[in-house]
């Protein structure tokens, strides 16, 4: 048991660390990593749902009065109403100080934040994946349902750091920033499991997901502040 619980925690390093924070700027390298991401991402998501209720087991059985208490830090690190002020306040913090690359930034990191939150919020009623404190078992799923019973996948508090992580880590190129992203997102991860609300799958693939949107997004951004610069510079 605990040697599988071992190989899923590796599989959500893995996920964790396809946050873009270690880049290089050969294309080569760079062609690499994005090789080596198409096949680790399914790989990962592939074995933790295969032993998503062993995991779950695992889990239930490392309950303590201290990680109950780190869960209760942790959870609201994944919230709207943690991570939107906080946005909120970065974006008046470079307005204030005429800081536009910040404030820039700011911006594409919310944008970023909708986009994966949008996708989330869809798959969520679509998907219906029976949540694991229910019954147990993960392999239920009733599409189209309001019952929040039935809105495993994706996890909204992991779509919601992730995401942040992810515009943040993009646009930054910081080792040092994308590590303690890294940490924010595998500790949300631990913690929607730890409390029952999510598989590991769910946090696996739900960080994948947004990982992606969130990129996206940011280069889609990037494009778009750029266009009215580069007109400006032809006339």
């Amino acid at each position: 048991m605990r040697s599988r619980i071992v190989l899923i925690a590796g599989c959500l390093g893995f996920i964790s660390n396809t946050l873009p924070g270690q880049k290089d700027s050969l294309t080569q390298a760079s062609n690499s990593v994005t090789f080596s991401r198409s096949w680790i991402v399914p790989t990962a998501v592939g074995i933790s749902v295969a032993f998503d209720e062993e995991a779950r087991e695992g889990a239930l059985a490392s309950h303590s009065r201290a990680l109950d208490r780190l869960a209760r830090v942790v959870n609201p690190l994944g919230t709207a109403r943690i991570l939107v002020p906080a946005m909120v306040i970065s974006f008046v913090g470079g307005a204030v100080a005429r800081d536009s690359a910040f404030e820039r930034g700011a911006l594409n990191t919310a944008a970023a934040y909708v986009a994966s939150d949008l996708v989330e919020s869809v798959l969520k009623p679509v998907i219906g994946r029976e949540r694991p404190h229910v019954s147990g078992n993960s392999r239920r799923f009733h599409a189209f349902t309001r019952s929040g019973d039935w809105h495993s996948f994706p996890s909204a508090h992991v779509s919601h750091i992730t995401s942040i992580v992810e515009g943040i880590s993009e646009q930054t190129h910081s080792t040092r920033i994308s590590a303690v992203g890294d940490l924010l997102v595998s500790l949300v991860d631990w913690d929607r499991v730890y409390e029952d609300q999510h598989w590991v799958s769910d946090v696996t693939a739900s960080v994948a997901i947004s990982s992606f949107v969130s990129r996206a997004t940011v280069r889609w951004m990037e494009a778009h502040w750029r266009r009215p610069d580069a007109r400006e510079s032809g006339t």
